[in-house]
């Protein structure tokens, strides 16, 4: 039972997301299983917060007869727009057992200023 795996592989795909909000930091949580670290790019540019990649298909191999390849292969790219409560400037992405963690810091809100009023 041979299944043809040239779909399989160098055809984009789009990981799945969760995405999250705390009183802190709007949170994105992708699923990369299989995915280097390296092979991740994460970009934010004018409100607009980009996830691109590659997962690699490593079973090019002589030796093994695959009866089927249900995971998917190749580039990925998912685009988030930021919210403007966002601090683009500080966010953070952490990778952890094929899962990718992008937390998006809110602006820290001024503190109420009293104003004094001069008279004359």
């Amino acid at each position: 039972m041979r299944q043809s795996t040239h779909y399989a592989h160098g055809r984009p795909w789009i990981p799945r997301a969760d995405i999250y909000e705390t009183k802190e930091s709007v949170t994105i949580v992708l699923d990369l299983p299989g995915v280097n670290a390296e092979q991740i790019d994460v970009q934010c540019e004018n409100g607009l917060l980009s996830i691109k990649g590659e997962r690699s298909f490593t079973g090019n191999d002589s030796e093994r007869q695959y009866h089927r390849v249900e995971n998917m292969y190749g580039t990925f790219e998912r685009y988030f727009e930021i919210p403007k409560t966002v601090d683009s400037q500080n966010v953070e992405a952490i990778y952890k057992d094929g899962v990718l963690s992008v937390v998006l810091p809110k602006i820290q809100k001024a503190a109420p200023q009293k104003i004094t009023i001069h008279f004359n």
